[in-house]
């Protein structure tokens, strides 16, 4: 066995004697100095109100900012690793319970897992992953949360509690150091004001200079490149004796990060030289430049580039693009407010707050460092016969083979706002019925693109000017789609908890929610290559001047305004001259391409139908900027709610069943125009049951699931002439059941080993049958029964544990961390193309800590065998693709990671 494989298998086998750790459900408070591996109880506030971890009657995971210290988490991705059924997208920012997750970025489809910072509603998962400094615990609940949060919670929540102002001054420095160029230096300080008023001020600066990932062509690095910072303003005050109240501002910025949106991982396939790519046939494709199929010679390439085949396929870390991809987060603004007034038997509270940023992500749309090449012209062409005319002046225009521009970019944005109120009342009795009833009210307005982004063309070309009278269009986009909607949410809810003897507990609650979406989608679609042009010369009656391509026309390709110069040269007189004003430029598909109907109205779409020979368009198309746009409006409620016995026979020891129902709202694929651009309502029935049960020296969480899916929200591809669209369907009936196993063992004082575990096999039931576009065998519609849910690992395991040598000086710990997962799917075709394979990976961490904790110095180093793991699964890509099916895109992991944290406290 080589050395390397001899020492991770022994680092595997001896991490229960020399392990380090306290994380997940059941998670556990530990010391700040001396021994740290105690099994300490954990208060957490999961159904708003504080309890301990041990009594809430559900599946939870939690984290405060120790634990995450001494075991390294330090993003929602590393979150994940330790919580049974949670996934997490960094590419996009998705997140996935169970197998019940969200399918794409546009707003107007709400996410399945809701995620609350302070109480606030946001529509990030990023937040979560806040530095340890600043978050006093990471709450996430597993499986349908369709009472006491509601929105967004047919997955599950995250809840973020931050670290709160001090009544004593106290102040923080902590700097973090990696390779990669890595530093991240954070301060907080905190204390009083005056007499019942407290203030906390904290803040980040952090920056890697280098990427994981190396540009062949010597262009920057990329992949978590940052320049990033983030501040925080707190106040607290005592209102009299029976009030308090807290308001928070934050704000942060980043600048070609990594995480969402920035690259994260490769397309494992050749390239694609193919003259049409298959993704985007509107253009010409910018790979088939380093196909033999050129003009000799004409291949010219961005900084002097040779290389001319997928660098990823030798070197997953390699890349080779033209565009940096740059992400951009600014103008954000945060604002929380938190009232509370505690009257003799209830206590009433209120939390509301805004929201609001703009996200800007650019990037190289054919993910070459191609500049340009010719096509060659065919024998006999059009084009070579007026050429040769010029050649001897039998003709005023010239032609030559044709030059592609092949500088293709795009450009991703979203600019939401939003803003929410909930206000409720609870019991703080001591008697055997405790409540909760509430109101929560919510509204986003946001503006974006669609599920993919706006494609252009950077440099010269003829997509400025559309032929036929079309609107010009001066920024070059060849497939734009935006939206700007208003989302709206109201609900009431309420629960009940009665202790009806001592050791048995019931609890019911409801809630109902109206949830309303409307605004305005825009889409426009401009073609310049082989995939329009052979239909707009035949429609033109030149037929007879053979086929309308590249080959044929050459450089004189979408200029018909030559064609009466074209007529004389070939002897037809005047003949042609009726077509001389036709323009010069590419061709306008966008009413070619927009959805008609012939059955009535299309469904969630509000505009007015205006019918030709019973073909209706609800739709407009702008005279002056050429863009289509309609109206969308639609309505869905929901009654939800929970069920659950809990049975505590002794103060070690708590069994539960529950059942819950989630509800998450309808949603349109806003921005893609499609023919179905509404998908309904999603449900969920999930029964669990469970228990929660502290031995001596192990503490022993549990718990079976099974969850009824019903009308999971499915984007799907289709094709519609020359491109890929979407379209939105339900998935009618799908299954999620599964075990999930949590466990802390302190088998002597100074060890600590903990375990987690999730088995979560899902499966569609019932669906239409449906179009994979990217299988190159089976082109018709195929049964996706018994497929299995996207971003659903069938198993993940987390094995830490902790050994701590207790000095007078001090504490040191040492450990080790062992991540296993399974291969999960993208989306809901169970393909290879599809997948994200199994991985696992070891981290290795030391945590000093001298008598009086006044400082922490903590190394580490992560993913110490340097292997390739693999965050979430990413849908497979035409382009690349061989001839079975498509290639997989793969989203990995970071690389190995060294290093050191020092912490300081005054």
């Amino acid at each position: 066995m080589p050395s390397i494989l001899r020492l991770r298998s022994a680092l595997i086998m001896g991490v229960s004697a020399a392990a380090f750790g306290a994380l997940s459900a059941p998670a556990i408070a530990q010391d700040t100095a001396g021994s740290s591996n105690m099994i300490e109880e954990l208060v957490v506030t999961a159904e708003k109100r504080e309890q301990s971890l041990q009594d809430v009657p559900i599946a939870i995971s939690a984290f405060t900012s120790q634990q995450r210290d001494k075991v390294g988490i330090s993003t929602v991705q590393d979150l994940t690793n330790f919580t049974p059924g949670f996934v997490y997208q960094s590419a996009n920012d998705r997140a996935s319970m169970r197998g019940i997750g969200r399918l794409t970025n546009v707003h107007s489809v709400d996410g399945a897992v809701s995620i609350y910072v302070d109480g606030l509603f946001t529509t990030s998962t990023v937040l979560a992953g806040g530095p340890p400094l600043d978050v006093e615990r990471v709450e996430i609940l597993r499986g349908p949360q369709g009472t006491l949060y509601g929105r967004n919670a047919i997955g599950g929540t995250v809840n973020v509690i931050s670290v709160r102002p001090t009544e004593d001054f106290y102040a923080e420095v902590r700097g973090i150091v990696e390779n990669y160029e890595f530093t991240n230096f954070q301060a907080a300080i905190s204390g009083p004001i005056a007499d019942g008023l407290r203030y906390r001020v904290s803040g980040y600066k952090l920056d890697q200079r280098e990427g994981y990932y190396e540009n062949v062509n010597g262009r920057p690095s990329e992949g978590s490149k940052r320049d990033e910072y983030q501040y925080q303003l707190q106040l607290e005050a005592d209102l009299g004796e029976n009030a308090e109240l807290w308001a928070s501002y934050k704000t942060l910025s980043w600048h070609n990060r990594g995480g969402p949106g920035a690259r994260a991982g490769f397309l494992n396939g050749q390239y694609e030289t193919g003259l049409l790519d298959p993704n985007f046939p509107v253009v010409y494709n910018s790979a088939f430049g380093y196909s033999n199929g050129i003009v000799p010679g004409s291949l010219v390439q961005f900084n002097g580039g040779v290389t001319k085949t997928n660098p990823a396929l030798t070197d997953s870390h390699k890349f080779n693009t033209n565009i940096t991809q740059r992400v951009r987060l600014s103008d954000v603004n945060s604002f929380t407010t938190q009232f509370v007034y505690h009257a003799q038997n209830f206590d009433i509270k209120y939390v509301g707050g805004f929201q609001e940023y703009n996200y800007d992500l650019y990037g190289d749309t054919d993910a070459t460092n191609v500049q340009s090449y010719q096509i060659p012209l065919a024998a006999g062409s059009l084009c070579g016969n007026v050429a040769a005319l010029f050649a001897v002046g039998a003709s005023t225009v010239n032609c030559s083979p044709l030059t592609v521009n092949a500088n293709n970019g795009y450009h991703y944005f979203e600019y939401p706002k939003w803003y929410s109120n909930e206000i409720n009342i609870s019991s703080t009795t001591d008697g055997p019925v405790q409540w909760i009833v509430g109101a929560f009210d919510y509204q986003e307005k946001y503006t974006g693109t669609g599920s993919t982004a706006d494609f252009f063309l950077v440099g010269p070309s003829n997509l400025r000017t559309p032929v036929l009278g079309a609107a010009q269009n001066p920024d070059q986009f060849w497939s734009t789609g935006t939206y700007a909607l208003t989302t709206q949410s109201r609900a009431l809810f309420g629960q009940v908890d009665w202790d009806v003897t001592d050791t048995l507990k019931f609890t019911v609650g409801l809630r109902y929610t109206k949830d309303k979406k409307f605004g305005t989608e825009n889409r426009r679609i401009v073609c310049n290559s082989d995939a329009c042009y052979p239909g707009l010369y035949p429609a033109l009656g030149l037929s007879g001047f053979g086929p309308g391509t590249a080959a044929n026309y050459g450089s004189l390709l979408g200029n018909l305004g030559a064609l009466p110069a074209v007529g004389q040269a070939l002897g037809l007189g005047n003949a042609l001259a009726g077509l001389g004003g036709l323009g010069n430029g590419a061709f306008d598909l966008t009413d070619t391409l927009a959805p008609k109907s012939t059955a009535g109205l299309i469904k969630g779409v509000t505009s007015p139908s205006v019918c030709t020979a019973g073909v209706c368009r609800q739709y407009t198309i702008s005279s002056a900027t050429g863009i289509a746009s309609r109206a969308l409006s639609d309505t869905s409620d929901a009654t939800t709610g929970t069920a659950g016995l809990q049975w505590q026979p002794d103060d070690d020891t708590m069994a539960y069943a529950r059942y819950s129902r989630g509800y998450k709202a309808f949603g349109f694929s806003a921005g893609g125009f499609l023919a179905v651009p509404k998908a309904d309502a999603e449900f969920a029935n999930a029964y669990e049951v469970g228990i929660k049960k502290n031995f001596p020296t192990l503490q022993l969480n549990a718990a079976l699931f099974y969850i009824d899916y019903r009308d999971l929200q499915a984007p799907v591809t289709i094709r519609v002439g020359p491109t890929n669209v979407g379209q939105f369907v339900n998935i009618a009936k799908s299954r999620s059941s599964g075990l999930e196993l949590s466990a802390i063992w302190q088998p002597a004082p100074p060890i600590r080993l903990t375990f987690d575990y999730g088995y979560n096999p899902t499966k569609i039931l019932e669906s239409v049958s449906l179009v994979d576009v990217n299988d190159n065998v089976t082109t018709t519609a195929v049964s996706v029964k018994g497929n299995k849910l996207p971003q659903a690992p069938e198993h993940k395991v987390a094995f830490n544990g902790a050994y701590t040598f207790d000095t007078d000086a001090g504490a040191l710990t040492l450990g080790a961390t062992y991540l296993y997962r399974s291969e999960s799917y993208a989306n809901v075709f169970t393909r290879s193309y599809n997948m994200a394979p199994s991985w696992d990976q070891v981290d290795l961490r030391a945590f000093w800590q001298p008598t009086g904790g006044k400082y922490t110095v903590i190394a580490y180093v992560k993913n110490v065998f340097d292997t390739e793991g693999y965050a979430a699964a990413v849908a497979g890509s035409q382009r690349n693709a061989p001839a079975t099916g498509a290639a997989q895109n793969l989203e990995i992991t970071p690389p190995r990671l060294l290093g050191m944290e020092l912490q300081y406290r005054f």
